[in-house]
């Protein structure tokens, strides 16, 4: 798969009517967008999944094909501020494979959907997240970290040699919001790695990861073991619309 295809958040490749695109602009403490819309995102790592589609109160929002694991949005699309029930559907078919049951989306607020594996396991459950950008630092760079990966349950993550986080577990953010926030680390270049946690086992890793001051970063694990059509790899997001 290509980067290009991984990056699908485009007016072409992921969202249709029920969504818009503002223009490219970079997520910092300082930016505050105007309009009177609300923000999503999408990643998908439900590695042992066919491509889904995505359903807003029943309407269709994913291109035709669906959308494949390993897939997620490069920047924030926008919809209109309102109700939604999101319901996750085996591409071309209504076979449901998970949903997320109604909830507000309020103005001005910024949402990630994640559609990801069970540790270890098939089963596939999807999840809202408030991207609260509230607090962010201005002075140094911002990071958050999921795991998302079903076949490494525990990991540890590195920025450079240092330990960062350890025995993050398979979406353990989605029952902790704590770990949906970000966290202030010193602007710079890092190398991004994770590994077996308790052990220097490396699973993933990513060199020569630019963090700006001000911005906000999400690290994610994902991928297959043994893959090569889906190998393993850390992701990094720089938050923008």
């Amino acid at each position: 798969m290509t980067e290009s295809t991984r990056n699908f958040i485009s007016a072409a490749a992921f969202l249709i009517s029920l969504f818009a695109f503002a223009s490219g602009c970079t997520k910092t403490a300082s930016t505050v967008p105007t309009s009177s819309v609300t923000y999503l995102s999408l990643i998908n790592e439900a590695a042992y999944t066919a491509p889904v589609s995505v359903l807003l109160n029943d309407t269709i929002a994913s291109v035709s094909g669906g959308i494949a694991a390993g897939s997620y949005s490069s920047k924030y699309g926008t919809i209109r501020p309102g109700n939604y029930d999101v319901k996750f559907e085996i591409a071309s078919t209504d076979s449901l494979v998970s949903e997320i049951p109604a909830a507000v989306y309020d103005t001005l607020n910024f949402y990630t959907l994640i559609l990801y594996n069970t540790p270890g396991g098939t089963s596939v459950n999807a999840a809202r997240i408030w991207d609260d950008f509230s607090t962010i630092s201005t002075t140094q760079a911002n990071y958050r970290f999921f795991n998302l990966c079903p076949d490494y349950p525990n990991v540890d993550l590195y920025l450079n040699t240092t330990q960062m986080q350890s025995n993050r577990t398979t979406a353990d953010n989605v029952g902790n919001t704590q770990l949906n926030g970000f966290q202030p680390v010193t602007a710079g270049t890092y190398s991004i790695t994770a590994k077996v946690s308790g052990r220097d086992s490396v699973i993933a890793t990513t060199p020569d990861m630019d963090f700006a001051p001000g911005n906000a970063y999400t690290i994610f694990l994902g991928g297959v073991k043994n893959s090569t059509s889906y190998p393993l790899k850390i992701n990094v997001l720089s938050a923008a619309y």
